[in-house]
């Protein structure tokens, strides 16, 4: 039987026969076989990996047919090092395709503008809602997106933003709804919020398109799916679009924020986290954390707001 194996075949069934080897080289023998089963191992649980990562990443996209991959790292740090662990599923829409007709006849292209931003005279948006409360934040991970806790009628709202398409930075995305989990540091409490590993995450309790209020997207700019990795190139005047039970909604750029993270008070910190509170008027909130590398990796955040298409077009037509 050995002759009609090939070459290779008969000189690993030679290695691995345990009775041609020496009486005095069984010791030897035992290490190089035992070295090689590892080495085997090894390899095929990092293509493995691999191939699992790519997996999620494919099924991360808006296009893709397969279901969004329900995975999240408690915070923006990536979690490269970190096994991939379900997270507890939850019911979203079925994406649907960029160029595809939606109910009524309409495209992507075409899409469903949101309510309108109330009117002002001079295009600026209304004020960030103020935080009253100081705490030292001096145990909280800097890379760790926190804020005030949500409140409790929040939590049972549900999201139903599906899908993220940016153009202009080629992004398109599923959305997932992502949770927080409440800590008690120095005496009191504040929420640490889940960020999506492949998908774009959209914040439990945050408003959906045509609530009028805000619609908080998260996303990272590193690890595993790198979703936001061009988010601080995004202008003014930039075309976002946001998928809601099957219906597009066009929202344009307003603005670019860049905020501190680490070593900053904390007060500075939880006034940067009033980017993703409610704001009493319809906005899209896409935050990450930036840079990407260097020394000061991870030290800041990029908060893009978007507004309700047809505000922008109110606020050009009123202007001379």
């Amino acid at each position: 039987m050995l002759r009609r194996l090939p070459l290779i075949g008969q000189q690993i069934v030679h290695r691995i026969n345990w009775r041609r080897v020496p009486t005095k080289r069984r010791g030897q023998w035992l290490v190089g076989t035992s070295l090689m089963v590892i080495g085997a191992s090894l390899l095929i649980y990092v293509l493995f990996a691999t191939l699992q990562v790519e997996y999620y990443r494919w099924a991360a996209r808006g296009d893709s047919p397969l279901p969004a991959p329900r995975l999240t790292t408690s915070g923006f740090r990536p979690a490269d090092a970190r096994p991939l662990l379900p997270l507890a599923e939850i019911t979203v829409a079925t994406p649907v395709p960029t160029n595809a007709t939606v109910p009524g006849g309409e495209t992507a292209s075409d899409a469903v503008v949101a309510a309108p931003l109330p009117a002002s005279t001079d295009g600026t948006l209304p004020p960030i809602p103020a935080t009253n409360r100081a705490t030292t934040l001096a145990g909280v991970d800097s890379g760790l997106l926190i804020s005030e806790p949500p409140e409790s009628t929040r939590a049972e709202w549900v999201a139903t933003v599906e899908r993220l398409v940016i153009p202009k930075i080629k992004v398109d995305s599923k959305v997932i709804e992502v949770g927080w989990e409440t800590v008690e540091e120095n005496g009191q409490l504040i929420s640490v919020w889940q960020v999506a590993e492949f998908a774009v995450g959209q914040h439990r309790g945050s408003a959906n398109p045509g609530e009028g209020d805000n619609i908080v997207l998260a996303g990272h700019v590193g690890g595993y799916g790198r979703v936001f990795k061009d988010l601080f190139y995004l202008q003014p005047g930039d075309e976002v679009i946001v998928y809601s039970r099957g219906q597009p909604y066009r929202y344009i750029v307003h603005e670019r924020i860049i905020v501190d993270e680490e070593g900053v008070p904390a007060e500075q910190r939880l006034a940067n986290a009033r980017y993703i509170a409610p704001t009493g008027y319809e906005v899209v909130t896409m935050i990450t954390c930036w840079p990407p590398s260097g020394p000061d990796k991870f030290k800041q955040r990029v908060i893009v707001r978007a507004l309700p298409a047809a505000s922008v077009d109110n606020s050009d037509e009123r202007a001379p």
